[in-house]
């Protein structure tokens, strides 16, 4: 999987990036087939922002949050992120399982 981190005005750090990498990587428990992870640091004033876009196996999973630290900002944005995939995830789950079972049910009649 391909991560991209970029600063917009500021230049981002390399402890950032690692924990960015770290945290990105653990997504793959969902096995939604992630191709692409943009990450987007952004400082106005004393307000940092986090956004992550996510390429996923023809989704595309977004999500933004903002806070006076970097890392708490990263933290907010990476848990609805989480939430998106848990979700998309169930919902691929659920659909494969039930269009099996329409299956079965077509073949025993």
């Amino acid at each position: 999987m391909e991560i991209d981190i970029t600063g917009r005005h500021f230049q981002v750090t390399e402890p950032l990036k690692k924990y960015v990498t770290e945290k990105i990587e653990k997504l793959d428990k969902y096995s939604l087939k992630m191709e692409s992870a943009h990450v987007v640091f952004e400082v106005q004033k004393f307000i940092h922002i986090a956004e992550i876009t996510m390429l996923a196996k023809g989704v595309r999973l977004t999500a933004k949050a903002q806070s006076t630290d970097m890392y708490a900002a990263f933290d907010k944005c990476f848990g609805n992120l989480q939430l998106q995939m848990s979700r998309q995830h169930d919902r691929l789950k659920d659909h494969k399982d039930k269009s099996g079972l329409r299956a079965e049910k077509l073949d025993r009649s």
